[in-house]
């Protein structure tokens, strides 16, 4: 039994990481346009850079898509029973310690979001991670997705930036994840409400998109970064920061 846990422990997020890594946005804008989105537009592998390369619905498509990738890669983590043990008579304290479920859980929202920000099939180059992480958030949590939007706008309306408040928003939903009360009814019923579990599976999130995301916030406080309205600044796939 130990065995076979382990081999799950380490199949699923291979698996995971190879899901991430389909670049639907790179093959959409390659077939309908022939462009290679790593060198047009924002020169992100992503639904906007879609958006701008091959038309508004191409992009919403390959959105759609990639929300797909984090949305149905934690879907079959919910279906799958990997622990055996686990009892659905016994409830789970808030701060429960995760069991086998809950750690395959984290390691397939962690590599299927790493999959996509670095595709295995454009050698390693990929998207922010936006839209995986959106379908991860509203299959896990939808009410810590809700929040995540809120904290996001409003940090963008502050700011007048866009990709930093990604970050920051992450960082802000952790200690409220902590206290969430509410978690959907297939979450419960599959043993995986616990405030710690979901603090865990947004942490492992941020800890993945903290590469594509510290450049352009350094930037931000360097004035330095893409600001809405500015038409100085452009908004690049550029991870380094400008000196």
């Amino acid at each position: 039994m130990a065995n076979i846990v382990i081999l799950w422990v380490i199949l699923c997020p291979l698996v995971a990481f190879l899901i991430g890594s389909i670049p639907f946005s790179f093959l959409i804008a390659k077939l309908f346009t022939g462009k290679d989105l790593r060198k047009v537009g924002t020169q992100n592998v992503g639904g906007l850079n879609t958006m701008i390369t091959a038309g508004f619905w191409r992009g919403f498509l390959a959105g759609l898509l990639d929300f797909s990738k984090g949305f149905f890669s934690v879907l079959a983590v919910i279906l799958l029973e990997f622990d055996p043990s686990f009892s659905l008579q016994s409830v789970l304290p808030r701060f429960s310690i995760p069991d086998m479920d809950a750690v395959i859980l984290i390691l397939v929202v962690a590599f299927v979001v790493l999959g996509h920000n670095y595709s295995i099939f454009l050698k390693f180059k990929g998207g922010r991670g936006l839209g995986t992480s959106a379908g991860i958030l509203v299959l896990v949590n939808p009410l810590a997705m809700v929040i995540f939007l809120v904290v996001f706008g409003l940090l963008v309306v502050l700011t007048k930036h866009f990709r930093p408040p990604i970050l920051f928003a992450f960082i802000l939903i952790l200690p409220i994840c902590l206290f969430l009360p509410l978690f959907p009814p297939w979450i419960v019923i599959h043993g995986l409400a616990s405030n710690l579990i979901l603090t865990l599976v947004i942490t492992s999130i941020a800890v993945v998109l903290f590469p594509k995301y510290i450049g352009p916030t350094i930037n931000m406080f360097r004035g330095k970064e893409y600001k809405i309205g500015n038409e100085e600044l452009t908004l690049q796939e550029d991870d380094s920061v400008n000196l």
